[in-house]
C-alpha cells in the first residue's frame, strides 16, 4: 500500500504534534469559545503556548498575551487555533503564515454552510492554506484531540480528563455534535480514546486525508467514521479501500445529499438514490457500516480488544437463559451459529462438576443459578471451551450482584487472561447500570469487551465476525480492461456526429464490439424494409419503435412480441405506428428495430450510471418489470473486479432466484460475472451517462441482451 506523502505526512504530524500554538481569539471570559480552547490548550502537552487578544489583555490563565498575530516573539508557530468572528478569518489566517504556520483549527462558522459569499471567503482560506502546505481542521468544527501526544485542541477541555490513558481508537465526525455524543459513550463505556477529530466543513482535509494518515498511524488500530456527505466519493472510496486492507474502518453514515443529481433516463439511473452508492462504497471498500452512534462505538471497542474469529461458531455461558435467547437471535441473523460442542468438551463440563446435576452439557452452557452465585464457574467453562477446535468465539452473560456484598466478585482478570491465552475473541453482556463504573473499569483492565445488555453484547460479536468476513476478502483495485480500437472510433463517431442518447441498435452494437451477446437489431424506416429484415433474421422476431424520446417503449404501444410470421408483422407493424403517434405525439420517431425473438429464461438487468461524486456506479439485479416494482438491486463503484460481481449476485434480496425456482435452469454465474465487469469497465472506458441491459435473458446456459439503452 502506497503511503501518505512526507509533505502532508509532516503537515498532518505538525497538527498532532506541535512544539509552538497561538489561539487566536483567547478570551479572558470563561464563557466563550476562545477561553475554553485555551484551557484545553493548558491541559495539553505543549512547549509554547501564545494567547492573542485583541482587546489589550495582558495576560490569560497564566499565559502571556500579545495583541497580534505579528506581535507573537516567535517565527515558528507550528498551530495556529482560530476563535474569531468569520470576517477577521482570512486577513488572520495571512498573518499566520508569516509566523511558521503549519496547521490550524478554524472553530469558526459561516463559510460553505453559510451561502454564496461564504463559499467564496472558504475557496479563498483553501487556496491559501494549499498554497502554503497547510492543512486546516474546519471551519465550523469542534476541532481535534489525540491523547498519544497530549493534544486538546477542541474547545472540550473536559476530554483531557476524560481520556488520559491512551487508546488505539481514531473517531473522525464530519459533525462536532456527532463526535461530542461519541466521546461521551466511549468516556462512559470506559473505552480510552486515541484521536478525535471533528472535519467540519473540510477546507483541505477530507475524509479520505485522514484515511491516508491513520492508515500508518502505530497508535491507531481501529477507524470509526461519522459521514454526512462528500464531496468526492471516489477519492473517499480509494483511500477507505487502502486503509481497511490494514486495519477495520467502522462507518456510521447519514443525511446523504442528492445535490446536483440530474433527472436519470434510465432503469439504473432512476435506482441509483445517494444512500444506495454511499452503501456500496462501503461495502466494496471492506468498511463496517453501522445504524448508530452507539453501535459505532460498541463495534470500534470489540475491534480494540479482540483478536478476529476464525469462523462463526460461538460458544455460550450464561446463567439465565432468556438474554442467551435474546442474544442467540442476534447472532444468527448476522451468519453466526451456536457451535457444536465436541464430546471431549461435554465430558469435561460434566467431570469437571461445572454443570447443576440436573442440566445437561450442551451450548449454551446453562449455569443456572449456581453461576450467579459462583463466579468462578464462568472461568472453568471457558477453559473448556477455549480447548474447542469447534468454538471461534465466546459470549458471556452475566448479571452484576450490583453491589450486594453477599454476591461474590466476577474473577474478570482471571477471566480475561484464560480469553487471552485462548487468541480466540470473547465478549461478555455484564448486566449492570453505567454508573456501576468500577465493574466496567474491571472488565477493561482486564481486556474484555463487556456490555450492558445481551443484544449489543451479541451485535458487537456480530460485527467482529463481519470484519473477519471483510479482512479475509484480498480487495483489489480492478485491472483494466482491454477493448477492441473499432469500438473506441465506433463511439467517437457517434459523439462527432451529435448523438447522446442513442437507439436502440447503436446500443447493441457497442455492446457487441464489446463482446456482449445481444439480440442483433435491425434499424428499418418502412413495413417492406421491416418485411425484408424479418426474413433476414427468421421468425419469431420482435419489433420496436426507435425513438430517443421513448424510454419505456411498451407504455406507449411501442413494442410487440412473438411476431411468427409476415402478415402478422405487417398488422403489428401498423397498429404500433398507430399507437405511438397517439399516445407520444410529440415524440421523435427514427424508425422500428427489428430482431429475434429471444427464448425465455431468468431476466436481470445489469446497467451503470455517472454518479455526481462517485463517478462511474455499475448495477445489477432482477430485471425486466421487476426492477421497478420492487428495486431489488445492487451497486459498486466501476471498474469492478469477478469478486465484486459475485457479491453484487448474493446481496439482493431475491439472489435465490439466479440458482432456478420451479423448474427454471439456474443463471450461469460465470457469465454473468464477466457481463457486470465488462459493463463497469464501458462505464469507465468510454465516459457513459447512462446504460441499461434490460433484461438480460439467461437461458440455455448462455444469455442474451434483449434491450438495451445508452446515454453518452
Amino acid at each position: 500500500m502506497e503511503r501518505m506523502d512526507r509533505t502532508a505526512q509532516s503537515a498532518f504530524d505538525a497538527l498532532f504534534y506541535p512544539r509552538a500554538v497561538a489561539v487566536v481569539g483567547a478570551s479572558t471570559h470563561g464563557g466563550k469559545v476562545g477561553n475554553f480552547v485555551m484551557r484545553s490548550l493548558l491541559a495539553s502537552d505543549v512547549e509554547k503556548v501564545y494567547p492573542v487578544h485583541a482587546g489589550g489583555a495582558k495576560e490569560i490563565l497564566g499565559r502571556q498575551a500579545y495583541p497580534s498575530i505579528e506581535d507573537i516573539p516567535d517565527d515558528a508557530v507550528d498551530l495556529f487555533l482560530f476563535a474569531i468572528p468569520q470576517k477577521h478569518i482570512l486577513k488572520s489566517f495571512e498573518a499566520a503564515l508569516t509566523k511558521g504556520c503549519r496547521g490550524a483549527v478554524i472553530y469558526t462558522a459561516g463559510f460553505r454552510e453559510a451561502g454564496e459569499e461564504g463559499r467564496r471567503d472558504q475557496e479563498r482560506l483553501k487556496a491559501a492554506a494549499d498554497e502554503a502546505g497547510v492543512k486546516i481542521i474546519g471551519p465550523n468544527t469542534l476541532g481535534f484531540f489525540r491523547s498519544h501526544s497530549l493534544m486538546n485542541a477542541t474547545f472540550m477541555p473536559v476530554l483531557s480528563d476524560l481520556f488520559r490513558e491512551p487508546g488505539s481508537i481514531a473517531l473522525v465526525s464530519q459533525s462536532g455534535g456527532v463526535a461530542g455524543f461519541g466521546a461521551i459513550r466511549f468516556a462512559e463505556d470506559r473505552i480510552p480514546l486515541g484521536t478525535l477529530v471533528c472535519l467540519g466543513n473540510r477546507a483541505n482535509v477530507e475524509f479520505a486525508d485522514m484515511l491516508d494518515y491513520l492508515a500508518y498511524d502505530p497508535h491507531t488500530r481501529v477507524v470509526a467514521l461519522f459521514i454526512e456527505g462528500l464531496d468526492d466519493l471516489r477519492r473517499f472510496y480509494e483511500a477507505a479501500l487502502k486503509c481497511a486492507a490494514v486495519k477495520p474502518v467502522v462507518v456510521l453514515g447519514a443525511g446523504y445529499t442528492e445535490a446536483g443529481r440530474k433527472v436519470a433516463r434510465s432503469h439504473t439511473g432512476s435506482m441509483a438514490g445517494a444512500e444506495r452508492i454511499y452503501e456500496a462504497a462501503f461495502r466494496q471498500a471492506g468498511l463496517i457500516r453501522v445504524h448508530s452512534i452507539e453501535e459505532l462505538v460498541d463495534a470500534a471497542k470489540i475491534l480494540s480488544l479482540n483478536p478476529l474469529p476464525q469462523g462463526n461458531r460461538v460458544g455460550i455461558i450464561t446463567h439465565t437463559a432468556g438474554p442467551a435467547v435474546l442474544a442467540s437471535d442476534i447472532l444468527a441473523r448476522h451468519g453466526l451459529v451456536l457451535a457444536d460442542i465436541s464430546g471431549a468438551t461435554e465430558e469435561a463440563l460434566v467431570s469437571r462438576g461445572v454443570l447443576a446435576p440436573f442440566m445437561p452439557p450442551d451450548n449454551p452452557v446453562d449455569l443456572t443459578t449456581f453461576g450467579y452465585l459462583d463466579r468462578s464457574l464462568y472461568v472453568k467453562v471457558l477453559e473448556i471451551l477455549a480447548r474447542d477446535a469447534g468454538v471461534d468465539a465466546a459470549l458471556a452473560v452475566c448479571m452484576s450482584g450490583l453491589g450486594d456484598p453477599n454476591v461474590e466478585t466476577f474473577p474478570a482478570r482471571q477471566f480475561g487472561e484464560v480469553a487471552a491465552r485462548s487468541g480466540k475473541p470473547v465478549v461478555v453482556a455484564w448486566g449492570a447500570p453505567g454508573y456501576a463504573r468500577e465493574e466496567f473499569d474491571a472488565w477493561m483492565e482486564a481486556g474484555v469487551a463487556a456490555y450492558p445488555t445481551p443484544e449489543r453484547a451479541a451485535t458487537a460479536l456480530a460485527n467482529l465476525y463481519r470484519s473477519s468476513r471483510l479482512r479475509g476478502r484480498r480487495r483489489s483495485f480492478a485491472s483494466p480492461l482491454e477493448f477492441p480500437e473499432e469500438l473506441s472510433d465506433f463511439v467517437e463517431d457517434l459523439r462527432s456526429s451529435g448523438n447522446k442518447i442513442l437507439l436502440e441498435h447503436q446500443a447493441k452494437r457497442m455492446l457487441e464490439l464489446a463482446g456482449i451477446r445481444t439480440a442483433h437489431a435491425v434499424l428499418v424506416s418502412g413495413e417492406d424494409e421491416a418485411a425484408s429484415a424479418a426474413r433476414e433474421i427468421g421468425y419469431p422476431v420482435v419489433l420496436k419503435i426507435a425513438s430517443p424520446d421513448i424510454v419505456h417503449k411498451s407504455d406507449v404501444g411501442g413494442v410487440v412480441l412473438n411476431i411468427t410470421d409476415e402478415e402478422a408483422l405487417r398488422r403489428a407493424y401498423r397498429y404500433m405506428m398507430e399507437t405511438v403517434a397517439r399516445k407520444a405525439p410529440d415524440a421523435r420517431l427514427e424508425g422500428v428495430c427489428v430482431q429475434p425473438m429471444v427464448p425465455t429464461g431468468t431476466d436481470l438487468i445489469v446497467g451503470g450510471i455517472r454518479d455526481v461524486q462517485a463517478g462511474p456506479v455499475v448495477m445489477f439485479g432482477l430485471g425486466g418489470i421487476w426492477v421497478e416494482a420492487i428495486g431489488d438491486v445492487a451497486f459498486r463503484l466501476a471498474p469492478v473486479t469477478e469478486e465484486d460481481a459475485r457479491e453484487m449476485m448474493e446481496e439482493i434480496r431475491a439472489s435465490a432466484v439466479l440458482e432456478g425456482i420451479r423448474g427454471s435452469a439456474p443463471v450461469n454465474r460465470d457469465a454473468l460475472a464477466r457481463l457486470i465487469v465488462t459493463v463497469s469497465h464501458l462505464m469507465e472506458c468510454f465516459s457513459i451517462q447512462e446504460l441499461d441491459c434490460n433484461p438480460v435473458i439467461f437461458h440455455n446456459g448462455t444469455f442474451t441482451v434483449a434491450d438495451a439503452r445508452v446515454v453518452l
